[in-house]
């Protein structure tokens, strides 16, 4: 029993031999400070980088917890030695002033990363939208893109067996190739522009067949509603149109207008350019309204209002017999620059 009461001793004697009295001690009061030193700098370079609050919020957290385990060993240890404390061992003495430092240090670790992630994050990644008006001497003409839907069999079947054509200015085949031309006031050619093969692509998990027609340098437009004229070849299945929808349509293709210098992918990823149904059986004329745009993080580019308006094909006839119809051309679009 007495080897006993000599153990309980000389453990209460250890808890107390420290130098490290106070409440709370000088561990924690300095893991508070250091803490809090880091949180500020931490937060301003994710502040000056804009960066995702996700690193700071999780280093505040994680230093927040250690300086509050912290306190709770400071508090444990006080109850040790007031249980033991039968012979007249001082207790740890509580400073307030240093209490109230370590308080708000804890309450500083949550609050910065809480209030960075809700309310200083977003406010330095807003959108600001401003626009201008001015007068551009000459424009690239855009990029066009035909899509047909793979699983409707209402759409125009796109096919190259019949070649596109591209004209700048007017219809004309003894034009000289507007890569070639040495003035921008004559009519040329661009047929050269057209993919030469159907291509596979898929938007937003919906196949489509496709084949589009890229700008260049040559296709420059210098004088106000210059004309482009493109026209591509489809085949229409009405037979089965009509069995898998109990009506025949005038067939249809989606179109996209783009500016030259974005891929197809880009333009539709970044909003640059819209899916637009047109009626492939007729002439559509498509004016554009120039929209220069810079999404955020991205270069600038053309956005075009488009303005549409279809001539209908007159008295196109349909041959229920066979199971492909006659190929059609389509005027897939007039555009104006």
């Amino acid at each position: 029993m007495r080897q006993h009461w000599q153990r309980r001793r000389c453990y209460v004697a250890s808890l107390v031999g420290s130098r490290d009295l106070g409440l709370p001690s000088k561990r924690t009061l300095v893991l508070a400070l250091i803490s809090f030193i880091l949180s500020l700098l931490i937060g301003t370079v994710c502040a000056v980088q804009k960066s995702p609050p996700d690193v700071l919020l999780a280093i505040s957290s994680l230093l927040a917890v250690a300086v509050a385990l912290l306190c709770f060993a400071d508090w444990l240890r006080r109850r040790r030695i007031v249980a033991h404390n039968k012979e007249s061992v001082p207790l740890p003495i509580y400073a307030r002033n240093l209490g109230n430092t370590v308080a708000t240090s804890i309450i500083t670790l949550l609050a910065i990363p809480l209030l960075y992630r809700y309310v200083w994050y977003p406010g330095l990644n807003q959108d600001v939208t401003t626009f201008e008006m001015d007068t551009v001497d000459q424009m690239y003409f855009p990029s066009i893109t035909l899509f047909q839907r793979v699983d409707w069999s209402s759409q125009a079947i796109l096919t190259v067996h019949n070649k596109p054509k591209c004209f700048i200015g007017w219809a004309d085949e003894g034009a000289p190739d507007c890569a070639l031309s040495n003035s921008q006031n004559r009519s040329c050619r661009c047929a050269d522009r057209w993919e030469h093969t159907i291509r596979n692509y898929t938007w937003r998990g919906i196949e489509y067949r496709t084949l589009s027609f890229l700008s260049s340098e040559a296709e420059l437009c210098t004088v106000p509603t210059t004309l482009m004229l493109a026209q591509a070849f489809f085949w229409y299945d009405a037979q089965k149109a009509l069995d898998d929808s109990s009506r025949i349509l005038s067939p249809s293709l989606w179109v996209a207008v783009y500016d030259p210098t974005l891929t197809l992918t880009d333009a539709l990823e970044n909003d640059y350019t819209r899916l637009t149904m047109v009626d492939a059986d007729g002439m559509v004329a498509i004016s554009l309204g120039l929209n220069y745009r810079q999404a955020r993080g991205k270069s600038p580019a053309y956005d075009y209002d488009l303005t549409l308006s279809t001539i209908p094909r007159r008295q196109a006839r349909v041959v229920m017999s066979g199971p492909i119809i006659l190929p059609r051309q389509g005027r897939a679009s007039y555009l104006s620059g």
